[in-house]
């Protein structure tokens, strides 16, 4: 009895508390990016904040800002993060002010972030550590090469560096850096502006390589009246290659073509199959620097790359004919080789394509044309310097369809596909669609890709998208296949099971999100990314239609370093229809209807690439 007269009492004053005291539990806050674990880069450019709240009529303000809330309490925010000490640790954080009519919430979010960088202290003498010291990694070089020395420090110091067992002092003089631009926002935003930050106190030198050092270490000394003198010892040491037998490695077997870079950890330079022997010329840390020409270099990790006994004659090789085969559906430009080289493709426009082949000497008497053929138009050759041969492949036709080049033994293959051919006309009207190959890829999984405020997952809009293409496909004839079906498959496995249908052409579907700093509100909308000449065009098109379907921004069409752009034996591309992050594009993606739009945007821009370059 007891017992039934608190409960009811409770209820009683549960049902007569103030509305303000039911409203306040209603209040949450749900912040998707950045999450709690996220390390915020500080580009001296805000961030962007993406979430939900509830009640979705609240107001909400984030860092005494009012943010864009959808009426389920979807938000996008771009504001500057708040940064201050924290047992002298920086870090960032975001002030959260939810107001209803009855109520409101603050709530303070604070994240670990990476500082920018900015000029040391001029009034004392102290050194910059979260700057790279350079020599920052061990360096094997040719005598004669420069050593480049650098360190971040406070201005207005004098900066020298001495070399293990040598008394001789190296200057460094002092620089400044000016930054004007954000790299995302170059790519995405408002281009190379919205910065003015200048670094003084970065202390740059170099010396010349000498003969007969071997893991030496340099001292860098600052000095700066009346403070006391610094000395540091840069992580990498330095050693002269004076070995009189050539150092020659050989590439190991990997699922993909192993990619030699410009520099380490650079821009790719180009691809090396498995068996290509190289010189070694150096050594960066981790990575391989090897000869390609006299004046031409590729950084090759060493992981992918076995080294092979002394005395291992250097790769070399002549060529005296070449021969050009036809097939139904490409023609084959074949090298006879003694060893397999690297080699490297150009192309100016998608008729000529230019194969560069290093370490060999033309002595080229005859190119054989197969009399069939009226694909290739012409096969010229040059040797524009010692060691380099240039082919160049003239075609007939407006575009080739993808490319591949490998190896059978020492004959080195290019691998030409030649455009579709047209299918017959009834009348006045054909399907161009029937009876074609083409891979759907379903981007991201098992990753989830990029996240919206409501928690939409790109990886299930992705797929969704790729259903409704492939029905429309389907109907048309096309033989449609998938990379994944919603298990997932990971990104390195992809270009194998692409290449494993042998496709006409490759579309990977994806939806976007800008990295921090990039204004999303600003910049968003479609966007079509492409990285083989073969695949502009239909770039274009794609691109050209979601323009003029999607009713969305024009974020631009890209020439872009993606894995599933570098697919060359096919048409291949990657398409950012919609922004996930976007709350009004993360609800229209989450609808049916505009699924369908997308589709359909690329779906007719297909039937008019087939119609206009099949043959």
């Amino acid at each position: 009895m007891i017992k039934k007269i608190f409960l009811f009492f409770f209820l009683l004053m549960f049902f007569f508390l103030p509305a303000s005291f039911h409203n306040q539990q209603q209040i949450n806050l749900s912040i998707v990016f950045p999450k709690d674990d996220t390390r915020l880069q500080i580009s001296g450019k805000p961030v962007y904040l993406i979430g939900l709240i509830a009640p979705a009529d609240a107001e909400l303000k984030i860092n005494n800002t009012k943010a864009v809330v959808d009426d389920d309490g979807a938000f996008i925010d771009y504001t500057d993060v708040i940064l201050f000490k924290e047992n002298d640790t920086t870090k960032g954080k975001f002030i959260f002010e939810i107001t209803t009519p009855e109520n409101s919430k603050r709530i303070e979010k604070v994240y670990n972030v990476i500082p920018k960088a900015e000029t040391s202290r001029s009034d004392t003498l102290e050194v910059d550590k979260s700057w790279p010291i350079k020599p920052s990694a061990d360096r094997i070089m040719q005598p004669g090469e420069y050593i480049e020395v650098e360190i971040k420090a406070s201005p207005g110091a004098n900066a020298f560096f001495t070399i293990e067992g040598s008394r001789e002092k190296y200057p460094l003089s002092e620089n400044k850096i000016i930054d004007t631009y954000y790299w995302a926002d170059a790519i995405f935003g408002e281009g190379f502006k919205g910065i003015n930050d200048t670094i003084s106190g970065i202390y740059r030198g170099s010396f010349k390589l000498n003969s007969g050092l071997n893991d030496v270490k340099l001292k860098i000394t600052l000095e700066k009246k009346p403070h006391k003198k610094i000395t540091i010892v840069p992580n990498g040491k330095i050693s002269a290659m004076e070995n009189t037998v050539p150092r020659i490695v050989e590439i190991k077997k990997d699922k993909n073509p192993v990619i030699g870079r410009y520099g380490r950890e650079k821009g790719y330079n180009l691809e090396l199959s498995e068996g290509i022997r190289l010189e070694v010329a150096g050594k960066e840390g981790s990575w391989y620097k090897a000869k390609l020409s006299n004046d031409e270099y590729v950084f090759v990790p060493d992981s992918l790359a076995l080294e092979l006994p002394e005395g291992t004659p250097i790769p070399g090789s002549s060529i005296f004919v070449i021969r050009a085969e036809d097939e139904e559906t490409y023609s084959n430009v074949k090298l006879g080789l003694n060893q397999r080289l690297p080699c490297k493709i150009y192309q100016y426009n998608p008729s000529r394509i230019e194969l560069l082949i290093y370490n060999v000497t033309a002595n080229i008497d005859w190119v054989y044309y197969d009399r069939t053929s009226d694909f290739i138009r012409e096969i010229k050759w040059d040797q524009p310097k010692e060691g380099v041969l240039k082919l160049t492949i003239l075609l007939n036709q407006k575009t080739h369809w993808g490319y591949s080049v490998f190896y059978e033994g020492n004959v080195l293959n290019l691998k030409i596909n030649k455009p579709a051919k047209r299918n017959d006309a009834f009348l006045f009207w054909s399907n161009q669609l029937k009876n074609r190959k083409i891979v759907l890829d379903p981007g991201h999984n098992p990753e989830t890709g990029s996240v919206g405020p409501r928690g939409t997952l790109e990886k299930d809009i992705n797929m969704s998208i790729t259903l409704k293409l492939k029905h429309l496909l389907e109907d048309s004839g096309v033989k449609v296949y998938l990379t994944h079906s919603g298990e997932g498959i990971e990104l390195r496995d992809r270009k194998e099971k692409v290449n494993s249908f042998n496709p006409e052409i490759c579309i990977s579907i994806h939806n976007n999100a800008v990295p921090e700093g990039v204004n999303p509100l600003k910049f968003n909308g479609s966007s079509v990314y492409y990285y083989h000449s073969q695949a502009l065009q239909l770039a274009k098109l794609i691109h050209r239609n979601f323009v003029e379907d999607l009713g969305l921004n024009d974020l631009g069409l890209y020439w872009d370093n993606l894995y599933m752009c570098r697919i060359p034996e096919s048409i291949s591309l990657l398409i950012e229809p919609a922004f996930m992050i976007v709350p009004d594009q993360e609800e229209k993606l989450k609808t049916e209807e505009f699924q369908s739009k997308i589709a359909k945007a690329v779906f007719n821009a297909l039937q008019n690439f087939y119609e206009e370059y099949s043959q």
